[in-house]
C-alpha cells in the first residue's frame, strides 16, 4: 500500500501496469508508464484519473486501493510554482467527463511513427485521456508540465515522467 499520510495534493500517480494494453502503451511512449492520476487529497484518500474499463471515463479513485509496486509517485519541482486550487478544481469539474478513446489511438499513432509536431486529429473537446488530464489540470493551474511537448492532446504518461518540471521521489513506508 502506498503511504498516503506521505503524499501531498497534486503529486501525479504515474503506472508501471501489467496487462497487454499496458505494455503497448509503454512500448508505443518508450516509458515504463502507461496511465496517471493526480492525487486531489490525500487526506481524504482521493486522487482523480480518466480510464477505460468499469466506469470509463473520469473519476475519483481510492488512493487505499493503489498498489505500491505498480506505481511511482513524481512532484512538481518546488522552482515551477503553480496554483494548486485551479489545477483541483479543474479536476473536480471535469468528473464524469468520457474518455477520449480515438485521441488516446491517434496519439499511440503519432508516437509509435515519432510525429512529434502533429496536432491529434482525433481529440475531442469534453472527453479525455489520462495524460491529457493531468496537463490540462496544471496549466489551469498556470504550469506547462511538459514544455518539451507542444500540445495537451499529444501528451503521454511517459511524456510528463521525463519533464524537467517534475521529478520521482520516494515515500518510505511507515512502520
Amino acid at each position: 500500500m502506498i503511504p498516503i499520510e506521505k503524499l501531498k495534493s497534486c503529486d501525479v500517480l504515474l503506472y508501471k501496469g501489467k496487462g497487454f494494453k499496458s505494455h503497448l502503451i509503454q512500448w508505443g511512449t518508450k516509458s515504463l508508464y502507461n496511465h496517471v492520476a493526480v492525487v486531489v487529497d490525500p487526506a481524504i484518500n482521493l486522487a482523480i484519473e480518466s480510464n477505460t474499463g468499469h466506469q470509463s471515463g473520469v473519476r475519483a479513485l481510492d488512493l487505499r486501493q493503489l498498489d505500491e509496486q505498480e506505481i511511482d509517485i513524481f512532484r512538481v519541482k518546488a522552482e515551477f510554482p503553480f496554483n494548486q486550487n485551479d489545477v483541483i478544481s479543474y479536476l473536480v469539474g471535469h468528473l464524469g467527463s468520457g474518455f477520449d478513446f480515438w485521441g488516446v489511438t491517434w496519439l499511440g499513432v503519432l508516437k509509435v511513427l515519432h510525429l512529434k509536431n502533429q496536432s491529434n486529429q482525433w481529440q475531442k473537446d469534453k472527453d479525455y485521456f489520462c495524460s491529457e488530464l493531468c496537463y490540462e489540470a496544471f496549466n489551469m493551474g498556470r504550469l506547462d508540465i511538459v514544455p518539451q511537448v507542444g500540445e495537451a492532446d499529444i501528451t503521454s504518461p511517459g511524456d510528463i515522467a521525463r519533464s524537467e518540471r517534475v521529478e520521482k521521489i520516494i515515500l518510505a513506508q511507515t512502520e
